[in-house]
């Protein structure tokens, strides 16, 4: 009899382990910085660019810029302009925005030509960047 009542203590035991780390399991994924509670995450915002028939427009150069500080920032070449996809920003700089939104402008060339110049409104909530709004798809007619 006192085995069944080992067991039963044991299952009871791994019962109440599972609970608490069902409550404490979401907070590994966060850090805290200032009180907030972040996911570790990385955000990119990305916008895509195709032409009227629907593919993807391949840029010569984009570059990103702060509305009223003229910073500039440019991102290296990656896999995703052959598909059209191309980074506005990214966490790594958060630091650019306010909570309410920074105004940014990409700006697309093709050659010498710019064949996209559109605004943005980029915030953040203390973790990560938010898009407040501007186009994340983007048609070009020419």
């Amino acid at each position: 009899m006192s085995g069944c009542k080992i067991n039963a203590n044991i299952q009871l035991m791994g019962r109440i382990a599972s609970m608490l780390l069902l409550l404490v399991f979401p907070f590994f994924g966060c850090r805290e910085d200032k009180g907030i509670l972040c996911t570790q995450e990385y955000r990119f915002l990305v916008i895509s660019i195709k032409n009227s028939a629907s593919l993807p427009v391949l840029l010569t150069r984009y570059y990103v810029q702060k509305t009223g500080t003229g910073e500039t920032l440019e991102f290296p070449d990656s896999t995703g302009r052959v598909h059209g996809k191309y980074c506005l920003i990214t966490d790594s700089q958060m630091s650019m925005t306010i909570k309410t939104g920074s105004e940014f402008i990409f700006h697309g060339l093709v050659d010498t030509n710019e064949v996209v110049r559109e605004k943005y409104l980029v915030g953040n909530d203390g973790c990560h960047i938010n898009l407040i709004a501007g186009k994340t798809e983007i048609v070009i007619l020419k």
